[in-house]
């Protein structure tokens, strides 16, 4: 090969790497801001993939355990380490968009640029040169590296209060509605507990909880990954929870309070769709929405009927409908379409499921003003508008095979709460006098 077909191929080379060195520094900048810096809830395809990845990874090692509690011992570790992930791929980048750089301009052979790129960036001072060019460069990895990593301190204490916020109240309802959580078991021992004037102020937490879970799991979706520390608790079963407790109350009574119960299942509907477009289908353009009759998910006849229905009002419809309809404006068509399908499939808890639950709640004192087949039309109504979302989220992310909480990967039996109620008939048992004549 000739000089000049050398030296061609060296400007050629060195011209493709500053393009590309440029191409990545832009990129890992971007997915750096878009993660760390902008609170609003945008995709970076860098952080998504090592999101999806290091996922995989422990669903694939997760699903080799045979119990429950060794699978979430495994996905313990997944949100934590997708934090740490997605700061080495971008000090690698950075690492790899730097070299190329200096390779590309500075003049010095590809093994020496990456080396002086990795002595800058974590400003290691054991490489340097005295041209111009690399050392401007030199000067900017060495910048570059101490704010990557002041930017993750930063980000670690958002994401850990939001975390710890968000707990709190799953601790909570670990004591009031049984670990597992389940709905009628909240209602049940807060009737035991003589609190049933204090459900309004529960319903009212649930709903700023739900506020607070759906502003800070869109905006750090890492989050949603990161698992309760006990592995009978998730917040995607302390959601079915207080969604199956509101929507029982609104069924089943006509004098307890019931617009807290509505504010609940309206604020936490929107919520798991919202998590549920941003998890399973994150696209970046949006286009023409496919709503069914005025708003998502229920047809016009549907509402209609549950207008009838004594649990609700049809200003409380009204408000449902027009709650949906601007939740979905940020919604893909794609995702938009799969909640439709799903609400209109119906609801997969059955009747005798639901007939036993009342029972229960009949035994614990629950005021149950409503005839059974009225009140499972009711409860029907309200559940399918968030079952489809909550089966599919606590599917997706392997959460504990809970009552009233759809299927799982893996095939586990049930995990039930311990029964107030049972303990509550052994002791009233227990407690009665001897019969008999002595």
């Amino acid at each position: 090969m000739s000089d000049l077909q050398l030296l061609l191929v060296d400007l050629f080379s060195r011209t493709a790497a500053t393009l590309f060195g440029l191409f990545l520094f832009i990129v890992t900048t971007i997915s750096l801001l878009r993660t760390a810096v902008v609170p609003r809830a945008l995709t970076s395809p860098v952080s998504d993939a090592v999101a999806r990845s290091i996922t995989g990874l422990h669903h694939l090692i997760a699903r080799r355990r045979k119990t429950y509690v060794k699978q979430d011992s495994v996905l313990a570790w997944n949100g934590p380490l997708i934090i740490i992930g997605q700061l080495l791929s971008w000090l690698l980048l950075y690492f790899a968009a730097y070299g190329l750089w200096i390779y590309g301009i500075g003049g010095v052979d590809l093994g020496d640029s990456f080396r002086e790129s990795g002595s800058s960036l974590f400003t290691l001072g054991f490489a340097h040169s005295t041209e111009s060019g690399p050392t401007i460069l030199a000067f900017m990895a060495a910048a570059t590296g101490p704010i990557v990593i002041a930017l993750l301190i930063g980000f670690l204490p958002t994401v850990y209060n939001a975390y710890i916020n968000r707990e709190a109240d799953i601790s909570l309802l670990a004591v009031s509605g049984g670990q597992p959580s389940w709905g009628p078991e909240l209602l049940a021992r807060l009737t035991l507990n003589n609190q049933l004037g204090d459900i309004p102020t529960h319903m009212n937490a649930w709903t700023k909880w739900f506020g607070n879970l759906r502003l800070t799991h869109t905006t750090y979706p890492v989050l949603v990954q990161i698992r309760s520390a006990s592995p009978f608790r998730h917040w995607v079963i302390a959601s079915i929870t207080a969604l199956d407790a509101a929507s029982l109350q609104l069924s089943l009574t006509k004098t307890l309070p019931r617009a807290e119960c509505t504010q609940v299942v309206i604020h936490g509907t929107q919520t798991l769709e919202t998590l549920y477009a941003a998890l399973t289908v994150r696209k970046k353009f949006f286009t023409k929405l496919p709503f069914v009759g005025r708003h998502l998910g229920a047809p016009i006849p549907e509402s209609d009927a549950l207008i009838k229905m004594p649990g609700y009002q049809p200003g409380s419809v009204a408000v449902e409908q027009a709650a949906s309809t601007d939740s979905a404006r940020v919604f893909s068509a794609e995702a938009v379409h799969q909640i439709s399908v799903g609400e209109k499939n119906g609801i997969r808890l059955s009747k005798e499921e639901f007939t036993t639950a009342v029972n229960m709640l009949k035994k614990s004192g629950y005021p149950v003003e409503v005839d059974l087949d009225t009140a499972w039309t009711q409860f029907s109504m309200s559940r399918v508008h968030y079952e489809y979302v909550a089966y599919q989220l606590a599917y997706i992310l392997n959460v504990l095979p809970a009552p009233w909480s759809g299927e799982r990967k893996s095939k586990f039996d049930t995990i039930w709460p311990t029964s107030s109620v049972d303990i509550y008939e052994e002791n009233i048992t227990q407690s009665d006098p001897p019969t008999g004549t002595f």
